[in-house]
């Protein structure tokens, strides 16, 4: 009798401890109810008239303690012929924008210089005026002038709520290429240089002009000739800034081109009229980060461009115009400019979320084989921003990385959108149109990167819209459109790589 009082007893544990688990609820998951208030991390120019206007070529102008963002909007006028008015966006943390609509206009008139508008810069004098300098380009046909583009002139005495244009400030250069003016005061000569994009001994260059003072004709402002040559190609040399920061003078530009060429570079000096050098990686992100401008703010340095749409809609190449792409500069010891995330977004999106994986359990690790393909998945993407942070390390070398666009929550598989950490061809690559695991697909985009074994790397990625950027180790960072994702399932993946990936962790 004792017997089987035993045996029922053990038998009734074991029945009762499985139903325990099974009884056992799992917390609600706090993802995607964060209240984020009116939090933008990758704006567009404007809804005006309920449309949805991109930004092309970025133009930030701080002063009096706000980011002033002027941008190039992607508005047409009645014909094809007039576009690109001159939008702005104002800003004192990176997370919250106004819009403070059109800043100067283009004219509908063909026989006008202004009948398109193209990149400039702004500035302000001793005296509080502010100066912009600015790209007139229209047809020589229509408007009677010996070339396309002129250098303009527009000023505002009133907080830059109105500008007016000097109708009279006409600058030609030597070419239908004279445009993206950057003017800049010199305490040490005590005067005003402007940089000129345009061309001379058939490559681009960017030229050098001189004035004592903003309000001068345009022909007061003397010729300095080539500030510099184009080092790497024939090509133009597009939205150069110039700007001094801790001991070291750097000149961004934009390679005008094709593909995955169309990226913003840096030159830097040592000595203020010292030879131009530059670093092994001598790009500012990648292809998703164009037009590219620094701009200091107090003693921070900043990184300004725009992420491009798609020309296929959500998949394809970068084409012109998108989202507003930021990034803090940070200096290292060499002088080498590494793009890491802004400091007020990453505080801004920090309340902790939950994803969970395929046992609808919270997945904070993975690791990897490297025998097989072998993927973690996780539950479908937040439409709030989300942040995502990690850390990886490579046992043996191969590709790993992170993917998005599962429908579903699967372990094993791969989603149509890709982050790839690719030791193979030392790169950080992003796909946006992948077949499987053997078909990626063309690069959307990527940047070059060499990795170590048994190196452990901090990964972050910001997420808001179709726009996400990766920063890796706070030295690189990755801007890239990334169509569809949300309310999709995501994983981390291995393609042949032994690693281990730590600390997974989500906010919003």
């Amino acid at each position: 009798m004792k017997k089987i009082k035993a045996i029922l007893m053990a038998a009734m544990a074991v029945l009762c401890f499985p139903l325990a688990a099974c009884s056992e609820k799992q917390p609600e998951s706090n993802k995607g109810k964060i209240d984020q208030g009116n939090k933008n991390v990758f704006p567009i120019s404007s809804h005006a008239d309920g449309s949805t206007l991109y930004m092309g070529d970025v133009m930030p102008f701080y002063d009096d303690g706000v980011m002033n963002i002027y941008q190039l909007q992607d508005k047409v006028g009645a014909q094809y012929m007039f576009y690109h008015p001159f939008s702005r966006l104002t800003t004192t943390d990176y997370v919250t924008y106004k819009d403070e609509g059109i800043a100067i206009n283009f004219e509908e008139k063909i026989s006008s210089i202004d009948a398109a508008l193209g990149t400039g810069s702004f500035i302000k004098d001793k005296n509080g005026k502010y100066h912009c300098f600015y790209t007139g380009h229209a047809s020589p046909s229509a408007t009677g002038l010996p070339y396309m583009e002129a250098i303009r002139h527009a000023v505002s005495t009133d907080n830059q709520e109105t500008w007016s244009k000097d109708n009279d400030f006409m600058m030609f250069g030597n070419s239908d290429d004279f445009r993206d003016p950057y003017v800049y005061y010199d305490a040490t000569d005590e005067c005003y240089y402007m940089l000129v994009t345009t061309r001379a001994n058939d490559k681009g260059v960017i030229k050098q002009y001189k004035a004592d003072s903003l309000d001068a004709a345009a022909d007061e402002w003397t010729d300095e000739g080539i500030f510099f040559e184009n080092d790497a190609g024939t090509y133009n040399m597009e939205c150069p800034s110039y700007i001094e920061h801790n001991g070291f003078w750097y000149l961004a530009y934009s390679e005008q081109s094709s593909g995955l060429n169309r990226v913003t570079h840096y030159r830097y000096k040592t000595e203020r009229n010292g030879e131009w050098k530059k670093f092994g990686r001598d790009k500012i992100d990648s292809t998703g980060f164009y037009a590219g401008r620094l701009e200091k703010a107090g003693d921070k340095l900043y990184a300004f461009a725009w992420c491009a749409k798609l020309t296929g809609g959500d998949v394809g190449e970068f084409d012109w115009g998108g989202n507003l792409v930021v990034h803090e500069i940070k200096q290292a010891n060499t002088g080498e400019l590494q793009a890491v995330m802004v400091n007020n977004v990453k505080n801004a999106f920090a309340t902790s979320v939950e994803y969970r994986g395929t046992n609808g359990k919270k997945v904070s690790d993975a690791s990897f084989a490297g025998d097989k393909f072998t993927a973690v998945g996780l539950d479908a993407l937040s439409t709030n921003i989300t942040r995502m942070h990690f850390t990886m390390k490579f046992d043996e070398l191969g590709e790993m990385g992170v993917t998005f666009g599962i429908d579903g929550v699967y372990d094993n598989r791969l989603g149509n959108k890709v982050i790839s950490f690719d030791t193979a061809n030392n790169r950080i690559a992003c796909y946006n149109d992948v077949g499987n695991i053997l078909r990626y697909g063309d690069v959307l985009t990527y940047v070059d990167y060499t990795f170590a074994k048994d190196k452990e790397y901090g990964v972050d990625i910001i997420i808001d819209g179709e726009i996400a950027v990766l920063y890796f180790n706070n030295e690189v960072a990755l801007s890239m459109r990334l169509v569809g994702i949300q309310k999709k399932g995501l994983a981390f993946y291995s393609n042949g790589a032994k690693a281990t990936v730590k600390g997974i962790s989500f906010y919003e």
